[in-house]
């Protein structure tokens, strides 16, 4: 064979083997290639509700049961859309594959056990709207609801009742429905027992013991069903309840008749509290939840933030592993609630990549060092006189990691309580908040990480993360919270039967502001045209939900509206302004509360402002050319309406009053600072905004700003260029304008008469 032909041999044999290795790589190819996503069906159902999907049948996307209230989606509430364009698949308790979703009724746990006593009916659920009746023997007294409903919520109106003899050292602590009790005595050292029925989960103590004080251990235990939720009023109201305990929500001056909330031991002035927040941030928790979840922890933090204390916060996510969003080492970060809202606000729950576990250990691991830390440097930090709050949000439980709980003994033994103890009643210095959220939860795992104390829950089962931000926004509203300047927030979402709770200083008289329980703030001119004048008469203020009658009028005394009548002005209205002293203190309530006054010490402490001055409140409340404000316009049939202006100061006051002049009518030499003297601020004509423009209806009334979630007033409203009343609808003109008596003006004459009651600042 010739040198040529064994060239072409060799070149086939490898051209042979070149087009055999690209068919090899051509079917690997086939074999390996990723499948193309395939969507799911959008055209599910569920019987007796409705279907909804996030991301409409696009992998990833979840679909959700929704179902009229009294009812439950089963066997699930959710399912997720997989790569291969399937649902996930539902099954029944006993592992059965269903393909229909149902609609079924939510029931209540009927009353068990009642010793010493009859319960009619006995039975062991009830539909909605069912009643259950308790009554005792002869010889027993009857605690709690002689007769309770089922809610459509799945929960029992009222009380536990018990039957008591009180021949014990403790009274009966009562039976849940859905429980049962171990039998025996309530002599001090004595111990009861609770456990639920099948397919209910016991949050609150198992066990409790009678002490010497002759209250029992640990939190009053309840049986949950699977599908039961907390309503946002009800963890609201325990959660500040208990709050209020912790915190002095009680300025020292402020109210001579002080009531007991929560606790019985109250942190006093100046106390501290080390704030951890811990956020789930586990694959099961959607965007769009961490989302919700990172607005909730906002409103909670501007709530904390307006309680009279000094806080410093830890913030953190938690998957796999724990990442600080803010270290409470950190002394700027940690207490600048500005600078902690903006790190959340930037924190992706994308940053743990991939480890999407549920590690509660260490999070908790990461609290421990932090406590650790303080501990071994207690003086500088205060350690023994700060009180640690946890809050845990989660959706679901531990399935990364070590357990929590040896976290939680580490902590609890840095603070010097025992470990393993399970009354948590003596750890003054500790509060953990557990907030469960969804239908997926080891409720047993958080009912034993979170506290229990006598009279108090710290265990809450949310549906979602939305009723989570409805219950730290109304938290700090309460009704136990009786600071000044404490409003419900969101107006425009309160029921017209509760938008009284949105302005709780507001009285009419004319109008004015509850200052404190036996003082209310308005205009001197609601009462005489001079101060010469007799003005006692019969007055009647009306606040809140009540009506109390004056005790005596103070009215300024250089208020004299004929002053200038010599120089040709018809009406001066300058230091227009008095306090009604009351006849009987008003009962502070979520709906009559003061508001903050400047220069005090409450609002000292409402702005965080320790060892403040006159001026420093001044600088802080009006330290802008332009500050918005608010006021009370009595307008329509919901009674008043809140309105917004803008305040002018520094070098846009002369433009604000220059347009008083206009008012005056005949010739006269008053010149415009003798007219609109230094007692007046200014409102109105605002660049850049529709500045609202009060009616004559509205004098007396605040001019009050916000600031760290708490209202105070700066002004009295005394008169006005315009009167927009006149012709309803119109937008004021460019004139118009409104001026207040500026409270600052008139510290002196208000510390004269209310420096009894409320303690102002020495400067």
């Amino acid at each position: 064979m010739g040198a040529m032909s064994l060239l072409w041999i060799l070149l086939f044999i490898s051209f042979q083997k070149v087009y055999l290795q690209e068919l090899e790589l051509d079917y690997y190819d086939e074999m390996y290639e990723e499948p193309q996503p395939v969507n799911c069906s959008t055209t599910e159902t569920i019987k007796g509700g409705r279907v909804t999907y996030s991301q409409g049948g696009l992998p990833g996307s979840v679909l959700t049961y929704h179902c009229e209230p009294g009812h439950y989606p089963f066997p699930v509430s959710h399912r997720s859309c997989s790569a291969d364009g399937e649902w996930t698949i539902m099954r029944s308790a006993n592992g059965r594959r269903l393909s229909q979703a149902t609609c079924k009724e939510l029931l209540c746990p009927g009353q068990l056990q009642l010793d010493h006593g009859e319960i009619w009916p006995r039975d062991q659920w009830f539909r909605p709207g069912s009643n259950q009746s308790f009554s005792c023997q002869e010889g027993f007294t009857l605690s709690g609801s002689a007769q309770r409903n089922c809610t459509l919520s799945g929960e029992w109106t009222g009380n536990t009742p018990a039957c008591d003899n009180h021949a014990d050292d403790c009274q009966d602590p009562g039976v849940p429905p859905g429980a049962q009790r171990t039998a025996g005595r309530f002599q001090t050292g004595d111990k009861v027992n609770y456990r639920c029925q099948s397919g209910l989960d016991l949050l609150g103590s198992a066990e409790r013991v009678c002490l010497e004080n002759r209250e029992w251990s640990g939190t009053a235990p309840r049986c949950q069903g699977p599908h039961t939720f907390d309503s946002p009023s009800v963890v609201a109201a325990a959660m500040s309840g208990s709050l209020s305990g912790v915190m002095d929500v009680l300025s020292s001056q402020e109210f001579k008749q002080k009531q007991s909330f929560g606790r019985t031991i109250r942190v006093a002035k100046g106390s501290r509290l080390n704030i951890y927040i811990l956020l789930d941030s586990s694959g099961s928790i959607s965007k769009e939840d961490f989302e919700s979840a990172k607005i909730a922890t906002i409103k909670l933090i501007k709530k904390l933030d307006s309680y009279e204390v000094q806080m410093k916060f830890h913030v953190m996510s938690f998957a796999s592993q724990a990442i600080d969003i803010v270290d409470i080492n950190d002394r700027y970060a940690s207490s600048n609630v500005d600078y902690i809202i903006w790190s959340l606000k930037d924190f992706d729950y994308k940053s743990h990549g991939r480890q999407t576990g549920t590690n509660l250990h260490a999070a908790l691991h990461r609290v421990n060092e932090k406590i650790a830390f303080f501990k071994q440097n207690s003086k500088e930090h205060h350690f023994n006189e700060t009180q640690n709050i946890i809050i845990i949000q989660t959706d679901g439980y531990s399935n990364t990691g070590t357990s929590p709980q040896i976290a939680l003994a580490h902590i609890r033994k840095h603070l010097g309580y025992s470990p393993t103890a399970k009354d948590h009643t003596g750890e003054t210095l500790l509060d953990i908040y557990v907030f469960g959220v969804g239908d997926q939860l080891n409720k047993a795992e958080l009912n034993a990480i979170a506290s229990k104390k006598a009279g108090e829950k710290h265990l809450f089962i949310l549906k979602d993360y939305e009723i989570l931000g409805e219950v730290f926004n109304s938290m700090i509203s309460d009704k136990s919270v009786t600071m000044c300047g404490v409003a419900r927030e969101d107006e425009d979402f309160v029921q017209d039967k509760d938008l009284v709770y949105t302005r709780p200083w507001l009285v009419t008289v004319c109008f004015g502001s509850i200052i404190s329980q036996n003082w209310v703030l308005t205009a001197a001119h609601c009462f005489a045209r001079s101060s010469s004048q007799n003005i006692i008469q019969t007055i009647e203020v009306e606040y809140g939900e009540g009506k109390v009658a004056a005790k005596n009028v103070a009215i300024h005394p250089e208020y004299n509206v004929r002053k200038l009548n010599h120089r040709n002005v018809s009406e001066f209205y300058d230091y227009d302004i008095a306090l009604v002293q009351l006849n009987r203190s008003i009962p502070l309530s979520w709906s009559a509360r003061p508001i903050c006054l400047p220069c005090t010490v409450p609002a000292s402490r409402a702005l965080k402002k320790i060892n403040s001055t006159c001026e420093e409140h001044r600088k802080e409340l009006l330290s802008h050319k332009q500050t918005a404000a608010f006021f009370f316009h009595k307008s329509n049939s919901k009674g008043s309406a809140r309105k917004e202006t803008h305040i002018h100061t520094q070098d846009q006051r002369p433009g604000c009053v220059a347009k008083a002049m206009l008012t005056l009518t005949k010739p006269t030499n008053v010149t415009v600072d003798e007219y609109v003297t230094e007692r007046f601020l200014c409102t109105g004509g605002s660049e850049g905004y529709q500045d609202s423009i009060a009616c004559p209806g509205d004098s007396g009334g605040s001019l009050f700003l916000q600031k760290r979630m708490r209202y105070f007033q700066v002004g009295v409203l005394a008169w006005g260029t315009t009167d927009p009343c006149k012709h309803p609808g119109s937008r004021p003109g460019p004139t118009a304008r409104d001026f207040y008596i500026s409270l600052f003006r008139v510290v002196p004459w208000l510390k004269e008469h209310l420096g009894q009651e409320i303690q102002f600042l020495d400067n």
